[in-house]
């Protein structure tokens, strides 16, 4: 079956892409022409990271997202069916500006995984923002400034050595971001060689080694 919210998401963001960005890509090679892959990116604005991903990529790519910030019912019934029919997890933050019940919070979790995991043993990308926020949103962000890079959270890791469990190991590929404010966003997108999470004992190393290669690519110069 066609993936038709995919190719429907994937020409806006090209038109996103072209009206608002000079972007450069590098390291695409490293981003599997088939088979399961984990993309774990930086997280700079809100709406561009996403939409520079899905305009590149010449494959669906599954993002996870946070609806928390959601806070209208009608608004966020409607999200809740956008992100289904493009067959993108959804998770609740309980840091934000929305407070979110930790039992609400996990239930979604674990919805998530369970969406992200299937996705994999399809031969699908699934995008992770392990930061959990953007530099630049509308909205709330805990981060205070374009330079900020918050600690990964370990979920990114756990989904890896889940969907590693009993088959060759599923990639995960750094992705970093760099802007700089020019008439349109200057964005460098970098693409890292893929890390791989064959268990749970190498979950706490590989999230550290990851951290630092995203964080090296989202350099100015890169790596």
């Amino acid at each position: 079956m066609p993936d038709v919210a995919w190719s429907f998401l994937q020409r806006s963001a090209k038109q996103v892409v072209r009206r608002n960005l000079d972007l450069t890509v590098e390291g695409l090679e490293h981003v599997p022409q088939a088979g399961p892959a984990i993309l774990a990116a930086r997280h700079v604005h809100h709406l561009y990271d996403g939409c520079a991903i899905l305009a590149t990529i010449p494959r669906p790519v599954h993002i996870v997202v946070a609806l928390d910030w959601v806070t209208n019912r009608p608004g966020r019934l409607a999200m809740d069916r956008l992100c289904a029919a493009a067959r993108w997890p959804v998770v609740l933050r309980q840091d934000g500006p929305r407070a979110v019940a930790p039992g609400e919070a996990a239930r979604a979790w674990r919805t998530a995984m369970k969406q992200a995991l299937a996705l994999l043993d399809e031969g699908r990308i699934v995008l992770v923002f392990p930061e959990g926020y953007p530099n630049i949103d509308p909205g709330y962000t805990p981060k205070s400034g374009e330079a900020d890079f918050l600690p990964f959270e370990p979920g990114v890791a756990r989904l890896a050595s889940i969907a590693s469990a009993g088959r060759s190991p599923v990639p995960v590929i750094p992705v970093g971001f760099h802007y700089r404010r020019e008439t349109k966003w200057d964005v460098a997108m970098r693409f890292g060689s893929p890390i791989t999470i064959p268990d749970r004992t190498r979950e706490g190393a590989a999230l550290a080694d990851l951290e630092e290669c995203v964080r090296a690519l989202s350099a100015p110069t890169g790596r």
